[in-house]
C-alpha cells in the first residue's frame, strides 16, 4: 500500500509540474510597447531642397542610447521604426544622423553594417557607395530634437555646408 501511495503521490507531482511547464509554452513573450508611450513620427529628408532616397535617418536616446530607424523613399518621405514589430520612437531628447551608406537589418539590408557596408546591391549600384550626406549630419551629428507627444512630422531640408541643426 506504500508504493500504491508513493506512486500517486509521485504522479500528482509530475501532473502539477507538468500544468506549469504547459502553462508556460504559450509562445514568446510579447513586449508592452503600449507603455513606452511611442510616438509615430514621419516626415522627409532633403538636401539643399533635392528629397534624399533610400537614406537611413535614425534617432537616438541620448539618455539609453537605444535608437529608432527609418528608411526614405524616392521622395524622401520617412517613418520611423521602434525595432521590427512596431513603429515609433520614445520621447525624449534625440540626435539624429543621416546617411545614404548606413546599413540597417532589416530595412536596407540583409545584414547589420556601417558606412559603405558591402552587400550585392553595391557592387551592382557604384553610386550606392557614395555618400551624399555632410559629415555634420553624421555619426556624432549636429541635429538634435526633443520627441514630445504631440510631436508626428519632422522634416530636415540639410544644407551642403552642415549648417542645418534641426528640423524645419
Amino acid at each position: 500500500m506504500t508504493t500504491c501511495l508513493q506512486f500517486s503521490r509521485m504522479s500528482l507531482a509530475f501532473s502539477a509540474v507538468a500544468s506549469l511547464l504547459l502553462a508556460g509554452c504559450g509562445g514568446a513573450p510579447r513586449a508592452d510597447y503600449a507603455s513606452l508611450g511611442l510616438v509615430d513620427v514621419t516626415g522627409t529628408v532633403k538636401l539643399d531642397g533635392t528629397p534624399l532616397a533610400a537614406t537611413i535617418i535614425a534617432f537616438r536616446d541620448l539618455e539609453s542610447g537605444g535608437e529608432a530607424y527609418g528608411l526614405t523613399d524616392e521622395d524622401g518621405h520617412y517613418r520611423l521604426h521602434f525595432d521590427s514589430e512596431e513603429y515609433g520612437v520614445t520621447p525624449g531628447q534625440k540626435q539624429v544622423s543621416i546617411s545614404t551608406t548606413r546599413k540597417v537589418l532589416g530595412l536596407n539590408s540583409d545584414s547589420e553594417g556601417g558606412e559603405g557596408g558591402e552587400s550585392t546591391e553595391e557592387e551592382t549600384n557604384p553610386l550606392a557607395l557614395t555618400e551624399l550626406v555632410p559629415e555634420a549630419y553624421r555619426g556624432e551629428s549636429v541635429l538634435k530634437v526633443t520627441v514630445s507627444p504631440s510631436t508626428t512630422e519632422l522634416n530636415f531640408d540639410l544644407a551642403s555646408d552642415g549648417s542645418t541643426t534641426g528640423p524645419e
